[in-house]
């Protein structure tokens, strides 16, 4: 059994001499008994001191006092030693405790603790009826002994007009003999031996060792023996933390501030993770309500993003919910495909381009009235500047839109057509005049029979050809010419979202290209908002809820995505959405982002980031927080019933062993063979259908 030496030890409060003189503010930390009525913190550095503190309490005159304190100083403090102000004394102390910790081997600790509360004023009338005694005495000849320090005097005239605070230290060492455990206790108390002096440290003996072990623990205040009375300057010098620059093996530093998460979080719905804060736990839970009001995910790259989108994706397949998932990058729907259950492999729809055998149609020009011609057309402008304008240089500008929107509005009215055929009719005179018996709008007929027909055949082929260049690349690319240049697409969204289907959308980057990633995105984002707005058509609580995973979507967020999150509430369309980096968003999508959406979850940032997102964690969570946040570890700000609630922190692990005992590879294949041979079309039957529309 192990052997505890303890001992009690409190600072006197000599009130001869004040240690420091650089500043003059300082709060209290830390309560004893009456721990209700005070709220607030003390850090003390090598270079300063931050504090806030928050008072009630009745003083001796009956009245009702608040204190409330919030300020950092950022001095460098300094002690009196040898008649002289010397800096870096508090560090001393730091260094010198940190070492004899670092000296201690298994099964040997130490505690030392501070215990803080506010002072009522009879030390102060005692030290004014001191000082009065003694200058009576001293103004006395007959009386006078002269043997008092006049700088003692001012000393503590100086002290009794600062706020006081009763104070305590109190150390604990164990270890597996009573000798190494005294030694241990001497050498922390020794550590402390720079402030002796005037002011200086002294032992108080403790025979109650069961009473002391049980103040400790609770952090009483001590009915029996001497507490302290410190002003904040003197409080501030007792003692400093260690910090990272002082090394030691046995200290684990806490990276990045934690908060509690709010007591008014559901307890059930949706799982996120866990907070924990002062050895409490509690399970973190979003209900659907507040999950329509959108989630925004930012971090950096391994810091557990994809697998946060993972276990929620896997809860709402597993609850039976309608989602799309969009990956740029094919990882984490290549995941979740080995994690979906058999009963709901029927449910899934693979999208996958890289899949030229059997591509899935997906017809950009899709409308079934005529705001969604307009919307599909304004959508492809938009994917336009998105893709070869992304700043508005002019590259793609309004000769431009003019032409391509009426070019589009051509086709449209021949059901069926793709964007095949729009290359075609800017290229195609007789093309265009098989059509325009079909075009009903007078304006759109217009551009063809006035203003095409009187522009010479030079200018014409040098607009039209600039045109078609932009968009050429695109057809005349096999893989995405065979999955736009089908006249039926091979699912429809509105349907995949009323029967709560599992749109796995993968786009990986590393399989079709980059920029044919982000096309088929720019495409298919669009599609999912007319699929809700087309919604009006059924009551409100007749639309079921479809959750939109999109990772990395500042690659297909246009306008549109800025309209998804202002509107599609209402649809029942709920968006989840993560990227790297606020930097990669246009201003137009930022602003939607942070004016929209209802919670904001943050992994590890960058510094231009933390000094974004700062504002948004405000007055929880600091920069240097978001800086340090640790991996599968976030900061969350939420809403619960549609009101705000206060930052927490949470922490995302989990078992993984429980998750790859889950993983069956060989479901997930059967999943991928039937979507495709379901939703998929025969490649050479594609290209042949492509060949006859468009007169190849």
């Amino acid at each position: 059994m192990k052997t505890r030496s303890l001992i009690q030890k409190t600072v006197q409060a000599i009130s001869l001499l004040t240690l420091t003189a650089t500043f003059c503010f300082a709060a209290l930390a830390q309560a004893g008994n009456d721990a209700a009525d005070l709220y607030g913190g003390i850090e003390i550095g090598s270079k300063g001191v931050k504090a806030t503190a928050i008072r009630v309490k009745e003083n001796d005159d009956g009245h009702s006092v608040k204190l409330i304190y919030a300020e950092v100083i950022n001095t460098t403090i300094m002690q009196l030693k040898d008649n002289k102000f010397a800096p870096d004394v508090i560090r001393d102390t730091a260094v010198a405790t940190a070492r004899l910790l670092a000296k201690m081997r298994d099964g040997e600790g130490a505690a030392i603790q501070i215990l803080v509360s506010h002072s009522n004023s009879k030390w102060q009338k005692a030290g004014r009826g001191y000082i009065a005694k003694t200058k009576k005495i001293e103004a006395n000849p007959e009386t006078a002994k002269y043997t008092s320090d006049p700088k003692e005097i001012e000393a503590i005239e100086n002290k009794i007009g600062k706020p006081g605070f009763n104070f305590v230290v109190r150390i604990v060492v164990s270890s597996n003999t009573t000798e190494a455990a005294k030694a241990h206790l001497e050498n922390i108390v020794n550590a402390f031996s720079q402030f002796d002096g005037l002011n200086s440290f002294a032992k108080n003996k403790h025979y109650f060792r069961a009473m002391f072990m049980t103040d400790f623990i609770y952090r009483y205040m001590p009915i029996f023996g001497s507490t302290s009375v410190l002003t904040s300057e003197e409080l501030a010098t007792i003692f400093h933390f260690p910090n990272k620059s002082v090394s030691t093996p046995h200290i684990f530093w806490i990276t990045a501030k934690r908060a509690p998460a709010p007591a008014q979080i559901p307890e059930s719905g949706l799982y996120l993770g866990k907070s924990t804060y002062r050895g409490l736990s509690k399970l973190v839970y979003m209900d659907l309500d507040d999950r329509r009001r959108h989630m925004y995910i930012i971090g950096k790259t391994g810091t557990g993003k994809s697998e946060f989108l993972k276990d929620m994706i896997m809860q709402d397949i597993r609850n039976g919910e309608g989602l799309a998932v969009i990956d740029p990058h094919g990882d984490l729907i290549d995941d979740v495909l080995t994690l979906i259950p058999s009963k709901r492999a029927e449910d899934v729809i693979l999208f996958d381009p890289s899949d030229t055998k059997r591509p899935m149609g997906l017809n950009m020009l899709d409308a079934l009235t005529e705001e969604q011609k307009h919307y599909v057309v304004t959508s492809i402008i938009g994917l336009m500047y998105k893709l070869f304008d992304p700043n508005k240089t002019g590259i793609i500008g309004p000769r431009f839109e003019h032409a391509i929107r009426n070019a589009m509005l051509t086709v449209m009215y021949e059901k069926g057509s793709t964007f095949v055929e729009v290359v075609r009719a800017l290229t195609d005179s007789s093309f265009v005049q098989e059509l325009l018996p079909k075009v009903v709008d007078p304006i759109v007929r217009r551009y063809w029979t006035d203003q095409i027909a009187q522009t010479s055949d030079f200018h014409k082929s040098e607009v039209l050809d600039y045109i078609v260049s932009k968009f050429g690349r695109f057809v005349t690319n096999k893989m995405i010419r065979n999955i736009i240049g089908q006249s039926i697409s091979s699912f429809n969204f509105r349907e995949v979202m009323d029967n709560k289907k599992i749109l796995l959308i993968n786009l990986s980057k590393g399989k079709i290209g980059e920029e044919n990633s982000s096309f088929l995105g720019l495409v298919i984002v669009p599609k999912i908002l007319i699929a809700a707005m087309s919604r009006q058509d059924m009551p409100i609580d007749a639309r079921r809820d479809f959750f939109l995973y999109v990772d990395e979507f500042q690659n297909f967020a246009t306008p549109d995505f800025a309209q998804i999150l202002s509107e599609a509430r209402k649809y029942r369309l709920n968006l989840i959405v993560a990227n790297q980096f606020v930097g990669q968003m246009e201003e137009e999508v930022k602003n939607a982002i942070f004016g929209n959406v209802g919670t904001l979850i943050s992994f590890r940032v960058g510094v231009t980031d933390a000094n974004y997102l700062q504002h948004e964690f405000q007055p929880v969570f600091s920069e240097a927080d978001l800086i340090n946040v640790e991996r599968y570890s976030t900061y969350v700000k939420t809403i619960v019933s549609g009101e705000p609630t206060t930052p927490f922190s949470m922490d995302l692990t989990r078992d993984m062993n429980k998750e790859k005992a889950l993983k069956n590879p060989r479901v997930s294949e059967l999943i991928r063979e039937l979507s495709r041979l379901k939703y998929g079309k025969d490649m050479v039957a594609v290209e042949a259908e492509i060949a006859q529309r468009a007169r190849l």
